[in-house]
């Protein structure tokens, strides 16, 4: 698999492709083309994909154009108006054919998503308004409680910390007669109780554990309720025997069978169903009377039996084991079983859709892109925070940071670019940006501004326009190599290449993560992905970039304190970024350019070329290059 990425100005992505190549004769390929206006709204998103022989023997041509409006009145000027949609699906070549939808797109008072009208250009060429509905219910906090999409509904259900707990869909069926309502059904086409981050049960008696590496899933381990028994209700309820504790559990469990009636009424949709009263083997029964809903209740426990029977060996629940390989950004790549095989190959698009899946049925994981869960009933992730959408690109509600971003909408995914910064929960992220500094002793040390309330887009807009805030010196560091002579290293080890072994790190954005996160000697380190350390530079990878004391003695290319063996500056760092302790927030550290002067090493061993850096200092929001000799200090 191969991409290829343009980027504007502003660093948002302006195109990109991509082509796969497998066996079996498959081969795929997609382009893309976004485009943006100065408000760093999304105004056009041009999506192609062709498939050769992956999901049949044949040509498979997907595609759609999207064209985006906003609003207009004061505070909806980031809020969607509408958006054409024009988009096809065909063995053929794409022509005339296509469908034209037109999208018409209502928020709440808080900004949230409330309600989608698609409409369709018909072959007459009047458009048919309310082919489509989608409906939306948001509570006090903005989480997305309910979902109806033309008459198949969604429930959710959140913790106190907002984590969502429990996911019921439910489709329903009536029959009318002479336009008069005489029977229908209300059935639950799909369920996940979310008990913890580590168990997750779902409908058909089966639950997933899952196995972590810090916040990083690894493992997916599937199981059944029979493995407690034919009747789980033998386990008793939490907190059962505590004392001065009393829970009404059928009281709970009524109530929010009443939330979902309501929702239901909410959305206009009929509600016809008999309530489970009782759970065997994790499905709910009721006595078989006779009646035409037993006698449902029967077929749907055996079509669950006969899904369970699709395991290859579905009493040997040990081996059941899947393991994740993610790209860069944490999205599932391929997924492997216990004995190595790959058993789940998925490939993306840049903003999140799937461009290729390939599974052999055995176990197919929902976190995807991101390592985020996808809601086949709704089309969008759930990131904890925030869902997703990823064909529009954009979230469905506000970011709770709103107000420290004013210059981006807070609708945008990613700053819109999607492959470089991803939005672990879907509001903001810490940037740690590295500046330019003073003079201290003989050697250039650089500034660490802690920008909380700056996002990198902005932070990259003000830096082109040369309007960054004016720092405070709170944390010096050098950025030289100085790997000095001593009695046990007599040469001096550098590389003539500016960014090579042992010289500088090489300028760019990177992850900033405590020891904690992936091992070392040293307290903080610099890398491309959490617990690789390792960063990709112009002249080779690079290992074990940390920041760190002993300057000016000893730096192979880390950025160092001059502090000689005293670690508390570099603690004391860690202490002001309180998500360096949190593995969920990511914090980037952004080491700008630098110029620098050459000079020449004296027994070097692999390079003699010595590059010292020329200082520059801030002065007002602008930056004004000096040049300074060791007795010449200057500060802002």
């Amino acid at each position: 698999m191969s991409h290829a990425y343009t980027y504007n100005g502003l660093y948002r992505l302006a195109s990109a492709t991509g082509t796969y190549t497998g066996a079996d004769s498959k081969s795929a390929s997609y382009t893309l083309a976004m485009g943006y206006d100065n408000m760093h709204r999304i105004t056009s998103k041009s999506q192609h994909l062709t498939q050769d022989n992956v999901q049949f023997n044949g040509t498979l041509n997907v595609g759609y154009d999207l064209s985006y409006t906003y609003g207009t009145e004061a505070g909806k000027k980031f809020q969607l108006a509408s958006v054409k949609d024009v988009n096809y699906r065909t063995e053929e070549t794409p022509g005339e054919n296509n469908v034209e939808n037109n999208h018409v797109y209502t928020y709440d008072k808080n900004g949230n998503l409330v309600y989608v009208n698609t409409g369709r250009l018909m072959n007459d060429g009047h458009n048919e308004t309310g082919v489509g509905e989608r409906k939306l219910i948001w509570d006090e906090e903005n989480r997305l409680l309910a979902v109806d999409d033309n008459g198949f509904v969604s429930n959710y259900w959140y913790d106190a910390d907002g984590e969502r707990t429990v996911k019921t869909s439910g489709e329903s069926d009536q029959v009318y007669v002479n336009g008069v309502f005489s029977g229908g059904s209300t059935n639950t086409a799909k369920f996940s109780l979310y008990v913890s981050p580590y168990l997750v049960a779902n409908q058909g008696g089966r639950y997933t554990k899952h196995i972590y590496a810090g916040s990083q899933r690894i493992v997916s381990k599937i199981g059944d309720f029979a493995s407690y028994g034919s009747d789980p209700r033998r386990i008793e309820y939490a907190g059962a025997n505590t004392d001065g504790l009393s829970v009404d559990y059928k009281a709970k469990y009524a109530a929010q069978q009443q939330v979902i009636k309501d929702n239901y009424k909410t959305f206009d949709v009929p509600y016809n169903d008999t309530d489970n009263d009782n759970y065997a083997d994790g499905e709910g029964f009721c006595c078989n009377d006779g009646s035409m809903e037993a006698a449902m209740a029967q077929a749907r426990k055996a079509q669950a039996r006969a899904v369970a029977r699709s395991f290859k060996d579905p009493d040997n629940y040990e081996n059941l084991q899947f393991f994740y390989h993610p790209d860069h950004l944490g999205s599932s790549s391929f997924i492997t079983n216990l004995e190595g095989e790959v058993v789940q190959h998925i490939e993306y698009v840049p903003f999140g859709e799937v461009f290729i899946e390939e599974r052999n049925n055995v176990w197919n994981t929902p976190y995807l892109f991101n390592a985020k869960e996808f809601d086949e009933e709704t089309g969008m992730y759930y990131y904890g925070a925030r869902y997703y959408e990823p064909r529009l690109s954009l979230w469905m509600s506000t970011d709770r940071y709103e107000e420290k971003y004013p210059y981006i909408s807070t609708y945008s995914y990613s700053l819109c670019n999607p492959m470089k910064v991803m939005d672990v929960h879907g509001d903001s992220t810490v940037v740690v940006v590295s500046g330019y500094g003073q003079k201290v002793g003989p050697h250039i040390m650089y500034d660490v501004n802690v920008y909380r309330n700056m996002s990198l887009e902005e932070f990259q807009n003000l830096n082109s326009s040369n309007n960054l805030p004016t720092p405070d010196y709170n944390m010096m560091l050098a950025r030289d190599a100085h790997d000095l002579k001593s009695s046990k290293e007599p040469v001096v080890v550098h590389s003539d290449k500016r960014y090579g072994k042992n010289n500088e790190c090489p300028p760019g954005t990177y992850y900033l993560s405590p020891k904690g996160n992936g091992g070392g000697s040293y307290e903080l380190y610099l890398e491309d992905k959490i617990g690789t350390r390792t960063i990709h530079g112009p002249d080779g990878d690079r290992k074990g970039i940390a920041i760190h004391q002993y300057s000016p003695n000893d730096s192979q290319g880390c950025l160092t304190t001059c502090s000689g063996r005293d670690t508390g500056p570099v603690k004391a760092l860690i202490k002001a970024i309180p998500d360096l302790n949190d593995p969920s927030q990511p914090v980037r550290i952004i080491l700008m350019p630098r110029e620098v002067t050459t000079g020449k090493y004296v027994n070097s061993a692999n390079g003699s070329i010595k590059y010292t850096g020329v200082e520059h200092i801030w002065n007002g929001g602008t930056l004004a290059p000096i040049t300074v000799t060791p007795n010449n200090r200057r500060t802002p």
